[in-house]
């Protein structure tokens, strides 16, 4: 399994501001100073199938409730801690102390996509928007579509995760259908690099060990390669022929 990956989660940046989120914010404001901790307009990548959090943390000066909208339809998702969408992947996250009200969405789907608007009940009420982006991780391995190596030799095959937000609860190796993971009888091994990479590792490989391999991630679109073991014999005629 891969260890969690020594920076944040989710990657928060300011995008450009929309005509429309500039003037609901705009308007929502008044004459009062705002009291969000966190800028309007951050948008949030999460991958699909993951865990998305869109920040919100505000410091409250009198009493108020957060809630949070879903613009593209405007639903009302959450009011205080009390979860108002039908959809039970919604839930409020709060921290007292830091005054965070992060909206989590499970297991992210392509149709979350879009403007969230945080909103404090002031007089007049007050809103940032968030952007959320759902991308799909995917792996690669390097060594793909075809792969020839030497009887005897070591088999080296890495699999890489591209866009992926988060780590995978776990990466499967297959070789043809079978899950080789821990077939260590058979010299298979794999080990696994934070969030980046998986690596499987046959020594001395033999006929036997040719075929398809497949990398399985959690949550990312597998790969694929088919190894070709040769035998030394074949290889050394082949050099001689040339």
């Amino acid at each position: 399994m891969f260890s969690q990956p020594p920076y944040l989660l989710f990657s928060f940046f300011p995008l450009p501001d929309s005509n429309e989120a500039k003037a609901a914010h705009r308007n929502s404001l008044g004459p009062l100073q705002s009291q969000f901790i966190t800028k309007n307009n951050t948008r949030v990548i999460s991958q699909r199938g993951g865990l998305a959090v869109l920040p919100c943390s505000v410091t409250m000066t009198t009493p108020a409730t957060v809630s949070w909208f879903r613009r593209k339809d405007y639903q009302l998702l959450t009011v205080g801690l009390s979860t108002y969408s039908s959809d039970d992947r919604f839930l409020v996250e709060h921290t007292r102390h830091l005054g965070n009200w992060a909206l989590r969405i499970k297991n992210a789907r392509k149709e979350d996509e879009g403007l969230y608007e945080c909103q404090i009940s002031t007089h007049p009420p007050q809103s940032i928007f968030i952007e959320l982006r759902i991308v799909e991780a995917v792996a690669e391995i390097l060594e793909a579509p075809d792969l020839h190596i030497d009887e005897g030799s070591t088999l080296r095959l890495e699999c890489k995760l591209k866009r992926a937000t988060e780590s995978p609860l776990y990466v499967f190796w297959y070789h043809e259908d079978r899950m080789v993971n821990y077939d260590q009888e058979d010299g298979v091994s794999v080990s696994n690099n934070k969030l980046t990479s998986s690596i499987l590792t046959v020594r001395n490989a033999t006929a036997r060990h040719g075929g398809n391999y497949t990398c399985a991630p959690a949550n990312a679109r597998q790969s694929s390669v088919y190894v070709h073991v040769l035998k030394v014999q074949s290889t050394l005629s082949k050099l001689a022929l040339a």
